[in-house]
């Protein structure tokens, strides 16, 4: 059960910032900060509107960060349309769309070329599937050698073993569950090997530490000092529309 969406608003300073409130049968409170800049609240039912607008105002500083980040990085890029002359991105490098006809759907890289063949290239459906298709198959091998990567770094400070689920999000890049299952976006593939190192080791370090306490982020400088770096780094990629 999920209640229809209703516009809030929250204060900060002498800034307002407008949310979406929607409650559902979730058990904690979630704030997404979108990269076009709106702001969502999932809230458990059986929260009343007083204690969530207040958990919300709590969180105002981090929000209103979260919105001057993402704000730096506008205009926002132009929706994909799937056709020969794009852009994308793989590991940090870019490469152009060539999209062809052929009778078996495939695609590969080939230089600084990205090339989709299929059966109705004009149908962007149809190569937005091939291509994320693609990402996929690489994203599981890359995602695999970085967990190995890390991994061993992880384990030094208390850190267990997890099984490792890719799937497209929109608002994060990853996610630990108490099961010590790691969720990997399927575009973080997009980004450089040492920001893709950088969101799992984040995700290891979750194992241990399932908040962002502080002892949360002292765990995470032990394993990766560097973080903080390949962070802000990692804010210049986007996820495909």
């Amino acid at each position: 059960m999920k209640t229809e969406p209703l516009l809030r608003t929250l204060r900060f300073g002498q800034r307002e910032v407008a949310y979406r409130l929607t409650q559902s049968t979730r058990k904690r409170l979630r704030i997404s900060v979108r990269p076009d800049l709106s702001v969502s609240v999932s809230a458990p039912l059986n929260q009343n509107e007083g204690a969530i607008a207040a958990a919300v105002q709590a969180q105002a500083p981090w929000i209103c960060r979260h919105l001057d980040e993402l704000a730096s990085f506008h205009p926002l890029p132009t929706p994909y349309r799937y056709v020969s002359g794009e852009t994308f991105l793989y590991l940090g490098r870019q490469y152009r769309l060539k999209v062809e006809v052929a009778e078996c759907r495939t695609a590969k890289l080939t230089g600084r070329f990205l090339h989709v063949r299929l059966p109705n290239p004009k149908d962007a459906s149809e190569v937005r599937e091939a291509i994320n298709n693609w990402y996929r198959t690489r994203a599981t091998e890359v995602f695999s050698k970085s967990f190995d990567r890390c991994l061993p770094v992880a384990v030094r400070h208390g850190a267990t073993d997890a099984k490792i689920v890719i799937r497209r999000m929109q608002t994060r890049w990853g996610s630990c569950s108490r099961a010590d299952r790691i969720t990997l976006n399927l575009y973080l593939v997009r980004a450089p090997i040492h920001c893709i190192d950088y969101v799992v080791m984040h995700e290891l370090c979750h194992l241990v530490e399932h908040n962002h306490s502080t002892a949360f982020y002292r765990l995470l400088t032990r394993c990766m000092p560097d973080w903080k770096t390949r962070r802000q780094l990692l804010r210049h990629v986007t996820v495909p529309k």
